[in-house]
């Protein structure tokens, strides 16, 4: 089995950005997704440049951040000039009608046009909050992400066990299942590398060492795809960043202190686990890449 260690929101605060940067050089992080219109977007690119290691993917995001798109043509995507403040905001709109895709379509696009504007190319895909995953959007990520020649989206969130875990989150993650396989129906799977996406249900810094190889012993115990997505989201705690973002309540530096875990690699190494990142996969020729999955 090969695994992703994923680091997500590069690019939203200093001290999250410090943090990617130390999880890369200094542990088993590779791979991480650059939010284009967080205030610390620009900071994580000059960190990417300066950290050949880190391996970059677009985050794309339809809550809390500034739009890229011009306000006048994403109306129902914002509130006070900035995009809604929740996925349960985008939720409430969504299911009284009032959220339509077709601005989220046209807000992900301008999003894509500032990652190309920014000198990024990236890797793989996937959203801030999973909303790139409604169905009436994940189809032109898909699309796009085909277009540009990239195979890998998150689209498959797996947790084989949800002990533990508080009961609005094992909640969210039902229904996100639900809404995940639908728009994996109309957005069709051709041409993409299937993997799962585990850490849901223990995000913000919920896994330790042990905890994190418990979970990758029951994901091998099942027909599993050959590469499995670890989410994550380190950081270094700073004094901006909980104050724009406490209210996750995510505890950023026990993340970072997992991908850190000097015992973490042999453990890996120990069970047959590689660790890789979604730049190296797609660098492989296409059919060394996807296997038997085509």
């Amino acid at each position: 089995m090969r695994v992703v260690f994923h680091a997500d929101d590069f690019g939203l605060s200093r001290g999250v950005n410090a943090g990617i940067a130390e999880a890369c050089v200094r542990g088993v992080l590779r791979s991480t997704s650059l939010m284009v219109t967080a205030d610390a977007a620009e900071d994580a690119v000059a960190i990417a440049r300066a950290t050949p290691g880190l391996d970059v993917g677009l985050h794309l995001t339809l809550v809390e951040e500034r739009p890229a798109a011009p306000a006048a043509r994403i109306p129902t995507l914002l509130r006070d000039g900035r995009l809604l403040p929740s996925h349960a905001a985008v939720a409430l709109r969504w299911i009284t009608g009032h959220w339509r895709a077709a601005e989220a379509r046209e807000e992900l696009a301008a999003q894509w046009a500032r990652a190309d504007a920014l000198g990024i190319v990236p890797s793989h895909v996937d959203g801030h909050q999973h909303l790139h995953l409604l169905p009436d959007v994940l189809p032109s990520v898909v699309a796009e992400a085909r277009r540009r020649g990239i195979r890998f989206v998150r689209a498959d969130l797996y947790e084989p066990s949800d002990r533990g875990a508080g009961l609005v989150r094992v909640a969210s993650y039902a229904a996100l299942r639900g809404i995940a396989w639908r728009a994996r129906r109309a957005a069709g799977t051709t041409g993409l590398h299937p993997f799962w996406t585990v850490g849901f249900l223990r995000a913000g810094g919920a896994l330790d060492r042990d905890g994190l190889l418990t979970l990758l012993d029951r994901v091998r115990a099942r027909a599993a795809p050959d590469v499995v997505e670890v989410m994550l989201h380190p950081g270094q705690r700073d004094a901006d960043t909980v104050r724009r973002y406490g209210h996750w309540r995510y505890a950023w530096e026990r993340d970072l202190d997992l991908l850190l875990d000097p015992r973490l690699p042999e453990a890996l190494v120990a069970r047959g686990i590689a660790v890789t990142s979604f730049g190296a996969l797609a660098a492989q020729a296409p059919s060394a890449a996807e296997g038997a999955h085509g």
